[in-house]
């Protein structure tokens, strides 16, 4: 079982036949510069699918949305030439912030849920005798509900973003780098 395939992060390789700089230009066309807070009413305003910026041959960008969603995924990319092709390592993960205040979350819950469960081990014969509480599967569901929440949300939107970069550079996806 690969744990990383459910983890809020992502890293992979795409392969273009399109010159680095037109990857580059291309990527320009799509990004409008990064703003600070947005208002709910700035997707309207803006004409491009993409905030971000580009500096040489690196790229920083996320996807601009008219919702709200903390698990938005910031893609990192550096751009270089492989036997004349292009190649666009990606890296792919929430918000900085986000992922701390998940794992503070998901760790503090999932103390509670192994407390439970020594508890519950050392005083099998009083749950044994009907005085097992419902209330006590809380913990679980909070964990589960936090893990189902951060996957779900972050893959939909990194399937997305990767979607669009595959058909922008007209690219494939080569291989996932190690860093």
């Amino acid at each position: 079982m690969h744990i990383k395939k459910y983890l809020p992060i992502g890293k992979y390789t795409l392969t273009s036949r399109l010159p680095v700089e037109e990857v580059k230009r291309r990527l320009a066309d799509n990004i409008d510069p990064k703003r600070g807070l947005r208002l709910s009413t700035y997707r309207k305003n803006s004409t491009k699918p993409y905030e971000g910026e580009i500096l040489g041959n690196t790229f920083t960008i996320s996807r601009v949305i008219d919702y709200k969603n903390s698990f938005l995924p910031v893609i990192k990319g550096n751009i270089s030439t492989f036997s004349g092709k292009t190649k666009i390592n990606i890296k792919i993960r929430p918000v900085l912030f986000v992922l701390i205040f998940m794992t503070i979350w998901l760790g503090v819950v999932g103390l509670v849920c192994l407390g439970i469960i020594f508890t519950g081990l050392a005083q099998i014969r009083e749950i044994s005798q009907h005085r097992f509480s419902p209330m006590l599967l809380i913990p679980f569901a909070m964990f589960i509900f936090g893990c189902l929440l951060i996957t779900l949300s972050f893959k939909t939107e990194s399937e997305r973003s990767k979607k669009f970069l595959l058909q922008l550079w007209e690219a494939q996806e080569t291989q996932i780098f190690q860093q």
